[in-house]
């Protein structure tokens, strides 16, 4: 999960400083945000994340990635030197596309870069118990009981179901208000369903999760897409958890209308995952009707606050539009289901829980 706050962006900045002295060393020519390899040239990004390494480098968004806790456990020469494997990595992916991550060719470009022995290698001499916990008790805390009344949102019972549904939505809106208060909190970032291309299940997951507080962007590399989810970690870590649910319940949900109402085709799939994303958008305004006047001022207060805040992460982002052939019938049994859709483990049975992904 990528963090975006004051003391990671100088950290960042600082890194992307000194991959600019070992790019130069190394006899790479470097522009201003980026270096160039036989001609080509290619972007210098450093991100900040939580997880169990020191550091990645995430090839389809040419991006390096360093552990937040360098920030406070590592010497500039600590970080110099994973900076170094990084770029190697990097590199490699530049010279021979997909090898193996530690193979011959990775070791021959540290060679030829004259980047030292000990940096090829695929740990470094640091505690790693302290990367052995990661995340905020109060985040955690907030995510279950959010997870709890989205349980109980399946009563049978109508009004039951409706209230517990009001009450996640008031509890996740008090936790953002409070977030606004607090303009120390970071802002995070996760990367979620990653594909080869965009679909429309994706567009409609898109969709679904804006009623979140979180800020979703479909986001388009070579042979590759996925959302990325910006926003509180209490935010970010139930907008995983939620994707993930709905990446099979809407193919349940298919599943079901074909074998109900007859539904076949691709049309007919597209038409009937709109339907639920604009089903699942009618009844989350009619939640919002519930709320009092002092929430719904707040709402505006929160989803302004998130807007200004993932500035930092995307300057200026695009718009694409959908052009799918609509399947009316297809889409209007979608939204009934949308309607009625209730969030619950996306994995279930044989002691299985719900992975949420940190990365």
């Amino acid at each position: 999960m990528l963090i975006y706050d004051s003391t990671s962006l100088a950290f960042i900045k600082k890194a992307e400083a000194f991959l600019k002295e070992i790019l130069d060393s190394a006899g790479i020519k470097v522009r201003t945000s980026r270096f160039e390899y036989n001609h080509i040239l290619y972007p210098l990004h450093v991100v900040v994340f939580e997880g169990k390494e020191w550091g990645h480098f995430n090839a389809p968004y040419y991006q390096i990635g360093l552990n937040r806790k360098l920030i406070y456990l590592a010497k500039d020469s600590v970080v110099r030197d994973i900076l170094k494997h990084e770029l190697a990595h990097y590199l490699t992916h530049i010279i021979h596309k997909d090898v193996k991550p530690h193979g011959s060719e990775f070791r021959e470009v540290c060679s030829k870069f004259g980047f030292p022995e000990d940096v090829a290698r695929a740990t470094m001499d640091l505690d790693e118990s302290n990367l052995s916990k990661e995340g905020d008790l109060h985040s955690e805390k907030i995510l279950e009981k959010v997870k709890k009344l989205l349980m109980l949102a399946q009563s049978s019972n109508s009004h039951e179901a409706e209230l517990a549904t009001i009450k996640a939505n008031e509890l996740l809106l008090r936790h953002n208000l409070d977030y606004c208060q607090d303009r120390d909190e970071p802002i995070y970032m996760d990367r979620l369903l990653l594909r080869k291309r965009k679909d429309t299940k994706i567009s409609a997951i898109y969709s679904i999760l804006k009623h979140f507080i979180v800020k979703p962007v479909i986001s388009q590399g070579k042979n590759s897409c996925c959302l990325e989810v910006s926003g509180t970690l209490t935010n970010v870590k139930l907008a995983g958890y939620v994707a993930n649910f709905l990446d099979q319940e809407l193919d349940h949900l298919w599943k079901l209308a074909q074998k109900e109402d007859g539904l076949q085709g691709l049309q007919a799939k597209n038409s009937f995952f709109l339907g639920v994303a604009s089903g699942f958008d009618r009844k989350m305004k009619q939640v919002k009707t519930h709320y009092s006047e002092a929430d719904r001022k707040a709402l505006i207060v929160v989803e302004q606050k998130l807007d200004f805040d993932t500035q930092i992460i995307y300057k200026r982002l695009g718009t694409s539009r959908s052009s799918h052939q609509m399947d009316f019938a297809a889409n209007k049994k979608g939204q009934e289901k949308g309607f009625s859709l209730t969030i619950r483990n996306a994995v279930e049975g044989k002691g299985k829980k719900l992975y949420l992904t940190e990365r």
